[in-house]
């Protein structure tokens, strides 16, 4: 069975209109995670091959398709359900966002100290290599 290229400008659908194809190739996430960080276990994913516990607060993901170029791709948030915490506290320096994965620390406390936080998530929207 032969599979085709399919090549379009515009994407349209019968009731929700039409999308520019170049933002879907563009501006859509190429990376997602929503995890707990108690456990260093996914709720869902889409492009994480594996999850790296580095201790309280720190996480690396590792990228099932990598990006094509590092310290371009990333974005983050972190949610605190238990109110203990400044929530939102990602970092990432240049050591940490690579083309093959991204180290994070998404939550400390009033003190600076990072926690581990039940529900977090992270998003990486870029080119894949």
């Amino acid at each position: 069975m032969a599979f085709g290229i399919i090549k379009a400008d515009t994407l349209t659908h019968s009731t929700a209109g039409s999308l520019a194809t170049n933002f879907v190739v563009h501006g859509s996430n190429k990376m997602w995670i929503a995890f707990n960080g108690n456990s260093a276990t996914a709720y869902d994913s889409l492009n994480v091959a594996s999850e790296t516990d580095g201790g309280t607060g720190d996480y690396t993901f590792n990228f099932t398709n990598n990006f094509s170029a590092a310290k371009a791709y990333s974005s983050g948030q972190s949610v605190d359900l238990e109110s203990s915490g400044y929530p939102g506290s990602y970092i990432a320096d240049d050591s940490t966002v690579l083309t093959s994965s991204i180290r994070v620390f998404p939550t400390r406390n009033t003190s600076g100290a990072m926690l581990d936080n039940g529900y977090n998530s992270l998003n990486c929207s870029g080119d894949l290599a």
